[in-house]
């Protein structure tokens, strides 16, 4: 069941002249329709789970203190703060804020709404629970100072502060709205929220009094599209504006792309991302074939990755090298030297070492549902076929195979992780801390003083500098371990109208703004 159930039909019925208004020149020019596949989950930053869909929609809804700079998205700039400093010991985050910003429903925005806002998160946001959980304290110093305090030194805490679960709401519109803000939500954001209707569309209006000025475009509607196929043909028919690649390997085949490249009515903008696709093993488990390093070390070599980049991808996604995309700031350049190479002579020696029989091998390769992570399998198992392992493909649903891993019942498995903030924090701590092995999307570490000490000592160093240096250590770390082999990076694509200007493509989080867009 969605959120727009509960919608009055009068707002539900407004899309239907949102349609009609489309089809006049002007106000289609003013309008952009952004293809989806599925209605949000929410729109809540109160609740939200990054959730791709209502988490870009609520970064066009609301506002967040600070927000990465358009076009690299390497530094914060400040949006509902002008200006921040940080105490010594990183615990202690002192914010001025934007003076006259008024949300949607005409009320102030000061700093009792960002304390009001963050509180509420932190109290009904089990999904942030890890990074909210560290504010101990937020005074209010004046309308425009606010003060945050932590409770531990966390560098990240700017980044986590970037992300739709802190984006800043109406306190007057959560009162009155109760349980139902998430259909009715307020921000100071460049769009109001309009109307929506279930498996239809959502439909967002400009905000004229935007702080950062009023938005190019009069309206945005997102139109709920779930067919691959029928979304490709509405953009190169014109039906809609924008389709997202999203990371998900889903929007539109891989195949097709080359032919929207070859489409002069159609941009096609690609960004690296930082997710990372990975052939992950039980790290935890004493016995098996993977508790030998050797082993882990030959499966690692037995992977043909630039055969997978080429032959599945058709260049579509970008190596990765190890923890860490090499986009990310603390990329420790030492890894391209370190990366196991395709060597089946290497992996079938390193087996022989580890004293391991390969045909005695009849491994279950786990691997979500979809003809793309299908196609990963079938080329990863052809790999281990090459050095004398046999391996059978499960494709599992999503919720069953994050059971199976949580529970440690496997002993390799294709898996990823899609950070959502521009911090090595965001892959290292969850993947590799061994105290967080039991949680979901981690590679399940065994006990390892020595890297937990580093891994939290890079998460908490105050000096920038200092955590890159630290965060290379842990990689090399990391590496020496083998555990997994890191297959690939998907890259971010978005295909546009060519006549859509001003888009700018976030890597992490890969959410689009609309605030600058326009059509020509």
């Amino acid at each position: 069941m969605t959120i727009w159930k509960r919608i009055a039909a009068a707002a539900v019925a407004l899309p239907l002249l949102a349609s009609a208004a489309y089809g006049q020149d002007d106000a289609r020019l003013k309008t952009l329709v952004v293809a989806v596949p599925s209605d949000p989950v929410s729109l809540e930053p109160g609740t939200n789970r990054a959730e791709p869909i209502g988490s870009e929609i609520i970064l066009n809804v609301f506002d967040t203190l600070v927000a990465w700079t358009a076009p690299d998205f390497k530094a914060l700039e400040g949006r509902l703060a002008t200006s921040w400093t940080v105490s010594d010991d990183g615990k202690v985050f002192d914010f001025k804020l934007r003076e006259g910003v008024k949300f949607q429903d005409g009320t102030a925005f000061d700093a009792e709404a960002v304390k009001f806002s963050l509180e509420r998160t932190k109290t009904t946001n089990p999904y942030v629970k890890a990074t909210f959980d560290l504010i101990q304290d937020i005074t209010v110093v004046s309308p425009t100072e606010l003060k945050v305090t932590l409770s531990a030194a966390y560098p990240a805490f700017l980044s986590i502060l970037a992300q739709p679960q802190a984006a800043i709401v109406s306190p007057t519109a959560v009162k009155k709205y109760g349980d139902q803000f998430a259909s009715n939500p307020v921000g100071t954001g460049p769009f109001s929220f309009k109307s929506a209707q279930a498996d239809t569309n959502v439909v967002l209006e400009a905000n004229p009094d935007y702080f950062r000025g009023a938005p190019k475009l009069q309206q945005i509607i997102y139109r709920i599209i779930p067919d691959a196929s029928t979304r490709r043909l509405e953009l190169e028919g014109g039906g809609v504006d924008i389709v997202q690649q999203q990371g998900q390997l889903s929007a539109i085949a891989a195949e097709d792309i080359e032919a929207l490249k070859a489409n002069a009515d159609v941009k096609v903008l690609e960004t690296s991302s930082q997710i990372i696709r990975q052939l992950e093993f039980n790290n935890s488990k004493t016995d098996g074939p993977f508790s030998n390093l050797k082993a882990r070390q030959a499966i690692a070599h037995a992977i043909d990755y630039d055969g997978l980049l080429e032959g599945v991808f058709g260049g579509t996604a970008e190596r990765v090298y190890g923890p860490l995309t090499s986009n990310s700031w603390a990329f420790n350049p030492k890894m391209k030297e370190m990366a196991p190479k395709y060597d089946p002579d290497l992996a079938k020696s390193l087996l022989s070492e580890a004293g391991i029989d390969p045909s005695s091998l009849n491994l279950k390769l786990y691997s979500f549902q979809g003809p793309l992570w299908g196609a990963v399998a079938t080329f990863v198992q052809a790999n281990l076929a090459d050095i004398g392992i046999t391996a059978t493909i499960e494709q599992t649903e999503f919720p069953a195979l994050r059971g199976l891993q949580t529970a440690g019942q496997f002993d390799v498995a294709l898996d990823g992780r899609q950070p959502w903030y521009n911090d090595p924090d965001a892959h290292i701590t969850i993947g590799y801390l061994s105290s967080l092995a039991d949680t979901a999307m981690t590679f399940r570490m065994p006990k390892d003083e020595e890297l937990d000490a580093l891994i939290l000592k890079a998460q908490q160093t105050p000096d920038m500098e200092a955590r890159k240096q630290l965060y290379f250590t842990v990689q090399e770390k990391i590496a020496e371990r083998v555990p997994g082999a890191y297959l690939f990076s998907p890259k971010l694509i978005v295909f546009t109208r060519a006549n859509v200007e001003g888009l700018v493509v976030n890597s992490a989080p890969p959410l689009n703004e609309y605030w600058s867009v326009s059509k020509k």
